[in-house]
């Protein structure tokens, strides 16, 4: 009997030991979720860099963020090669085909100098005519690619001047301003020198002594036919 007693006072001391921060760190420890491995993180990270690269491709072009959806599809292990595909909802004379090849060309671009991974090819597909929504600049995907046809054009050398605007077709026109033609009114001297002087007369003031300011509005009489019930809803009690 004395020994089972030994026995048990000694299994009570030992699961006692380390106090109660050691018990809390042991459970907290078997609830944390198991880590992920190395090259699946790359993968991630790599995703997250390939979206931001499609954003701002888009809306380099000028496509808004209601008008598409698109996903990405990884190609090896190490997250360096990828598909692309883009649900476009706009339909072809808002964004023609050859804007989509350039748009296509800045993703694998930007994807290839700024983060050194490989986008084999973007698979467009727009959407039925009834899911048709949002809009596009038009006007960006030409701007962007003369900018870049300019830049790019060997023997080129900036100059100073100021350089001529190149005449767009989808640039959106100027409005036409036509001058009027109403007849002006002289302003006199008169009139200037008592605007002045309003603007640096000093305003009276609301109320001629503190006393006054403090003196509270007197109370509307009250004319309503509600003075004539009882004093409460039930009458009186």
């Amino acid at each position: 009997m004395s020994l089972m007693s030994w026995l048990q006072a000694k299994k009570s001391t030992t699961s006692g030991k380390g106090g109660p921060f050691t018990r809390a760190r042991n459970k907290f420890s078997q609830t944390t979720l198991p880590l992920i491995s190395p090259r699946r993180g790359r993968r991630i990270l790599r995703r997250e860099q390939l979206f931001s690269v499609v954003r701002e491709s888009l809306i380099r072009a000028g496509v808004l963020s209601t008008s598409y959806e698109f996903k990405v599809l990884t190609l090896d292990a190490n997250g360096d090669s990828f598909l692309v595909l883009i649900d476009l909802a706009l339909p072809a004379q808002s964004m023609p085909d050859e804007y989509l090849l350039e748009i296509e060309r800045w993703i694998q671009q930007s994807a290839k100098t700024r983060h050194g991974m490989d986008v084999r090819s973007v698979y467009w597909r727009r959407k039925a005519v009834h899911d048709q929504v949002g809009m596009a600049l038009k006007a960006a995907v030409a701007a962007q690619t003369r900018r870049e046809t300019v830049l790019m054009t060997p023997g080129m050398v900036a100059t100073p001047s100021r350089p001529m605007p190149i005449p767009s077709p989808t640039a959106i026109p100027r409005p036409a301003i036509t001058p009027s033609s109403a007849p002006t009114q002289v302003v006199g001297d008169d009139e200037v020198e008592a605007f002045r002087q309003a603007l640096q007369s000093v305003a009276p003031p609301a109320y001629r002594t503190p006393a006054e300011a403090q003196m509270q509005m007197p109370v509307p009489e009250s004319h309503s036919d509600f003075a004539a019930l009882s004093e409460t809803q039930h009458g009186k009690l």
